[in-house]
């Protein structure tokens, strides 16, 4: 794809986000956006994952969380006990620590999405990985390829929302489909990544079967 028309693609799709961020907050409280302890989930997206999940779990009775963190908050988390200074958990410990707090909390079945931006990490935590959808696709073809590609590249709060709504909207909708659902209030998603996958996909197949022609042309020719 072009870099102007995928540039104009990508700006759509923030749009598309910032369209569904502006419905009009429908509760203070999200019972499915487990941590936004650092706003970084813009606030009337807040509402969007709280309806969306609210419909799935009432059609499929599958919950879909979501936590949006700068950091871990965990700084004063200890192993054993805060009297013991050298059982301070290291950033991995904390993060597994963090993310086992939060599962504690949720009704399964259950996925929950986790951004942590200052430790550059996503992790899709299901309660049944692969029987309802393929984390592992999410991942790759629906947030990895929004992430910036330029060091310098600021994660602004509305960058961070694209990103995880991309990948929690295509979640949604393969639990949908595994239920043999269709949700009324998702959106669409970014599938450039699945898109360019493919493409890559066609050209090694062509180059290959390009090869296997040449070999055969040489050959012939020779004998």
């Amino acid at each position: 794809m072009p870099f102007s028309l995928k540039g104009l693609v990508y700006s759509s799709f923030l749009w598309a986000v910032m369209l569904y961020a502006d419905m009009p907050l429908a509760q203070a409280h999200s019972a499915y956006v487990v941590d936004n302890t650092h706003k970084l989930l813009i606030p009337k997206s807040v509402d969007f994952v709280e309806t969306l999940s609210t419909e799935l779990q009432a059609k499929t009775g599958y919950h879909l969380y979501m936590a949006v963190v700068d950091s871990v908050p965990m700084e004063d988390f200890f192993l054993e006990s805060p009297q013991d200074s050298t059982l301070k958990l290291t950033p991995k410990q904390k993060r597994l620590a963090y993310k086992n707090m939060l599962l504690e909390k949720l009704q399964k079945p259950y996925t929950l999405i986790v951004f942590m931006k200052e430790d550059e990490k996503i992790d899709i935590i299901s309660s049944e990985p692969k029987k309802y959808f393929d984390e592992e696709k999410v991942y790759y073809e629906y947030m990895v390829p929004l992430l910036p590609k330029q060091k310098d590249e600021i994660l602004t709060p509305q960058l961070i929302s694209a990103i995880v709504l991309n990948g929690y909207a295509q979640a949604a909708d393969m639990i949908a489909h595994h239920f043999d659902v269709k949700l009324e209030n998702n959106m669409p998603v970014d599938e450039s990544g699945g898109r360019e996958f493919v493409r890559f996909s066609m050209y090694v197949m062509l180059l290959v079967m390009f090869g296997i022609i040449g070999v055969i042309y040489l050959t012939r020719k020779k004998t």
